[in-house]
């Protein structure tokens, strides 16, 4: 047993790298490899040598913030992790999309009829090509950020910001007849 005990020491030994040397019984090999019996002498004055080296160091961890620590127990993967960088167009990122009725100026739309029995007062309007909608207050409306602000019985009103009031109004029936009249004479 115990020479088992004994090779298996020296197989430790010699696998972990430990100098023959050590073993020897010769009194100048051991006192080569023998530390040294006493520490270096220290100024009483000055300190630890070590924490002389190690001062300036310390000194600016502790000025770094607490966020800059890093969190072991994070993945960290993100920066290793190549940086794409997106350009944006301010104007596209903040504008809405456009709806038929933002396209046209909110003149050259046409009002042909409002219901205004209802709870929600409703008109009907045309635009320049000849295609119907159908608003209530609060709808966007034509190209200068306008909003349908009132609908009456017998008109609308369009606000624009930085711009007078459009007023639509409905036009009288006798109106219509008088234009038609007057085209049916002109041809």
């Amino acid at each position: 047993m115990r020479i088992v005990l004994a090779a298996s020491v020296l197989l430790v030994a010699v696998a972990c790298g430990v100098p023959k040397d050590i073993y020897s019984t010769d009194k100048n090999a051991l006192q080569q490899n023998r530390a040294p019996a006493e520490p270096p002498p220290v100024a009483p004055a000055q300190g630890n040598p070590k924490a002389a080296i190690l001062k300036p160091y310390f000194k600016e961890y502790l000025k770094r913030p607490a966020e800059a620590d890093v969190n072991v127990f994070k993945a960290n993967l993100a920066q290793f992790a190549p940086m794409v960088e997106i350009e944006e167009e301010p104007s596209t990122a903040e504008e809405e999309p456009k709806t038929p009725l933002e396209y046209y100026d909110a003149d050259s739309y046409k009002l042909v009829l409002i219901m205004s029995g209802t709870a929600q007062a409703k008109a009907m309007l045309t635009d320049p090509q000849g295609k119907s909608y159908i608003v209530q207050v609060g709808t966007k409306m034509g190209n200068r950020s306008g909003k349908v602000a009132s609908i009456s019985a017998t008109e609308m009103r369009i606000e624009e910001p930085g711009h007078p009031v459009i007023v639509k109004a409905l036009e009288s029936g006798i109106e219509d007849m008088e234009r038609e009249l007057q085209a049916v004479q002109e041809f």
